[in-house]
């Protein structure tokens, strides 16, 4: 039920962001205390507009960092002073650690306006893209880590800030297109229905972190529709075990038998085998992704083939600590439209191969790089150009950075599919603000960046959160007329004995 400073602060807060048309919108804690509107500069020159809605009377203050540390970030802290007059300070985190952060030499946020009522005080700034000043964050289309912080104190002064009672770290993508604006206007269209894939009452092991669950659903016999939006439904409590989700078709493979058997997708002696057939997916969701809607005039196909029936549904569950008694009936939900769109998308994974032998990341290293690679020879298969719009870029915890670059004619094209900041806890689709183009004979390389500072042992490809991945789930148009669409890098046992200095008959390269 609703409480009373809750309405206040809906109507407040609706009304605020309707007053400048703010796109984007983002709550940075859990208790929904410190609200940020925002609207991206129009090019790299122009000013960022933010507002933020926050639950104080005192001050506020809102940081961007690259890793979520006081220790070199871009700060401002604005309050309502006691004359009602706004105030606004920009500042910068200390060279190392935390601490008081101190006033910047040179002042880049422009006040624009500023207001408290019994409960909330809001403060509208904006500031240059880029600022070239060098204690200033330079925004770009990476991950940013947003710093709040409050206070309910109003300072006298600038000099005289006391330190934050409530603070925290919320990741968010503060250049690109928030696609998630259209989902309020699907929700309102009579003509959307959804569709939701379940699993129901998996339990998860007390014995080891990691389990994999899939299951096999029989797609009902619906006319063609296009998927123009999805939304992850995580059960509520279960957020810090959902790792990921992946609906995978199974092309014209019948897969009647497994009807009705969820199982583990992995275990110590087999593979459910159904993953062996079902390879093209229909979506993936990982740790931390928003919702995604489509634009206006683009839909994905699904249903109305009668020889495509199957989908697999694996989901990735994640308990470090062994907890017990955790059960978990999460969904994933299509919003579908029957009315279909005029432009069709397709998907296509690129990246290592999930295996031990494929990467090996060494342990104390600050940066180590592996690239995966799509040669020209296999794009040339390619009768037209594709035009990847959306993608979500996918390691496991020691990821720091990761992009997919376009060598075209032996030179490099320019790519927004990258993340030099990467969040394993904010995985939420790059929707690019243009098409990365790729021509039949292009070069396709991931690069996959870790960080291995904290671990005292090598760390390997494979399924496990503790183990890693390198891959690059992209979506384009206009979609081919084809089901499974890949390109992955992988080692050739024989090369990698010959690199070795080993012989074929001194090992069994086999299968085990």
């Amino acid at each position: 039920m609703l409480t009373v400073t809750s309405v206040l602060l809906a109507l407040f807060t609706v009304s605020s962001a309707q007053q400048l048309n703010f796109t984007h919108h983002a709550v940075l804690d859990p208790n929904e205390k410190f609200q940020l509107n925002w609207n991206p500069a129009a090019d790299g020159s122009d000013y960022f507009t933010f507002e933020c809605v926050v639950a104080t009377r005192g001050w506020l203050g809102l940081g961007f960092s690259s890793n979520g540390a006081m220790a070199a970030a871009d700060m401002v802290i604005a309050w309502v002073d006691a004359s009602g007059n706004p105030q606004i300070s920009d500042r910068h985190g200390p060279a190392q650690g935390n601490g008081y952060p101190p006033v910047d030499s040179k002042q880049d946020y422009e006040l624009v306006s500023g207001r408290k009522n019994d409960t909330h005080t809001i403060i509208t700034f904006r500031r240059k893209q880029d600022t070239c000043d060098p204690q200033d964050w330079k925004i770009t289309s990476d991950t940013t880590r947003l710093i709040w912080a409050y206070n309910d104190q109003v300072p006298t002064s600038a000099d005289d800030i006391s330190k934050h009672t409530e603070r925290g770290v919320q990741s968010a993508q503060l250049v690109n297109p928030q696609t998630k604006d259209g989902m309020a206007t699907i929700l309102a269209d009579p003509s959307t229905v959804t569709y939701d894939f379940r699993i129901t009452n998996v339990t998860l092991p007390t014995d080891k972190r990691t389990l994999y669950w899939c299951e096999i659903i029989e797609l009902p016999t619906w006319n063609k529709h296009h998927i123009i939006a999805n939304r992850m439904l995580v059960q509520k409590g279960n957020e810090r075990y959902v790792h990921h989700l992946v609906v995978y078709g199974c092309g014209e493979e019948d897969m009647s038998e497994h009807l009705g058997k969820p199982s583990a997708c992995f275990s110590d002696t087999q593979v459910f085998s159904p993953m062996q057939k079902c390879t093209d997916y229909h979506a993936v969701w990982a740790v931390g992704g928003e919702d995604f809607v489509y634009p206006s005039n683009m839909g994905a196909p699904i249903f109305g083939n009668s020889k495509q029936r199957f989908v697999l549904l694996e989901m990735h569950y994640d308990n470090p600590d062994l907890t017990p008694g955790i059960t978990d009936s999460s969904a994933f939900r299509f919003y579908l439209t029957e009315q279909l769109r005029p432009v069709e998308t397709g998907r296509l994974t690129m990246g290592l191969t999930v295996s031990a032998v494929e990467l090996v990341i060494p342990p104390k290293q600050q940066r180590f790089t592996n690239y995966a690679y799509c040669p020209g020879k296999c794009t040339s298969r390619m009768t037209e150009p594709i035009n990847v719009f959306t993608g979500l870029l996918h390691t496991h915890l020691l990821g720091v950075a990761m992009r997919v670059r376009v060598i075209r004619n032996g030179e490099e094209i320019e790519s927004e599919m990258r993340d030099d900041h990467y969040d394993f806890n904010y995985q939420t689709p790059t929707f690019l603000s243009k098409p990365l183009v790729i021509m039949p004979g292009d070069d396709i390389i991931v690069e996959c960046t870790y960080g291995s500072m904290d671990r005292d042992t090598m760390s390997y490809g494979g399924f496990g959160s503790d183990n890693e991945m390198c891959l690059a789930f992209m979506e384009y148009y206009p979609k081919r007329n084809l089901s499974s669409e890949d390109c992955m890098s992988f080692l050739d046992p024989e090369g990698l004995l010959e690199v070795l200095g080993l012989k074929k008959e001194e090992i069994n390269i086999g299968p085990q």
